[in-house]
């Protein structure tokens, strides 16, 4: 009797620009999750968008994490649905900071050094909300904390400002010396968090649902996140609405 081949179904994480979201160093982490939502996924993980595009063009994976910046750009050609929203820990709203040095106006800013560089459209129309123009370059990096000791120090390829997650810019600002030589020049409004997704109707949403908002604590812990909630609706359309803004 032949028995049937059952192969794993793709489940993506894309985190654009974290130099600890790949396969080598995230996968034995996020394998733990994927395997308590009751089905056979096989966890795929990126930190380039473009990389999570041939990913789901050639795998078709069931479901993901995604950015919300991934999310919205290519939903349509991806054919996402958005079913969750991923709340990290002590992380109560994501917002971003524009770091510069003291005497640096918003007018002066024509690059940016930020891990969301691979999502320029969303950082420059949702993030920004083109407060700096069309003509901004975004310098990527996977070293923040350097970008901002590059700016401070002048260095040749230092970027005119750093875009930093609040959080990190609360850590940055309480920097006796640090702290001392930048600002905050602009703070983002309320964002949406990372979004649990489907991709083309391949995988039953309310099971999915269901087996993620009773993700066992541990579990939780070890992905840093606090809960995967309902999505803030209205959070996400203003984003939306920002992003295809003409």
């Amino acid at each position: 009797m032949n028995l049937p081949i059952l192969l794993a179904v793709g489940f993506l994480f894309l985190k654009t620009g974290e130099k600890f979201a790949t396969q080598e160093a995230a996968g034995p982490t996020v394998a733990e999750l994927t395997q308590q939502l009751g089905g056979d996924f096989e966890p795929r993980i990126f930190n380039d968008p473009a990389k999570a595009i041939e990913y789901v063009a050639k795998s078709k994976p069931a479901a993901g994490i995604v950015t919300p910046g991934f999310y919205i750009t290519y939903a349509k050609a991806l054919g996402m649905t958005p079913l969750l929203e991923v709340k990290r820990h002590k992380i109560p709203v994501e917002r971003y900071v524009l770091v510069t040095k003291q005497a640096t106006e918003l007018t002066a800013i024509k690059s940016v050094a930020t891990a969301l560089a691979a999502e320029q459209m969303y950082v420059m129309r949702v993030v920004l909300q083109n407060k700096l123009g069309e003509e901004l370059r975004l310098q990527p990096t996977l070293d923040e904390e350097g970008a901002v000791f590059d700016l401070v120090e002048g260095g040749k390829s230092a970027a005119d400002a750093v875009l930093l997650e609040e959080a990190a810019w609360e850590v940055l600002r309480a920097d006796p010396e640090l702290g001392a030589q930048v600002k905050a020049a602009f703070t983002s409004a309320e964002l949406p968090g990372n979004l649990v997704v489907t991709f083309g109707g391949r995988a039953d949403s309310a099971k999915l649902v269901e087996s993620l908002k009773t993700t066992p604590p541990a579990i939780l812990e070890s992905i840093r996140v606090e809960v995967f909630s309902d999505i803030a609706a209205e959070r996400l359309k203003r984003a939306e609405e920002l992003f295809h803004a003409k």
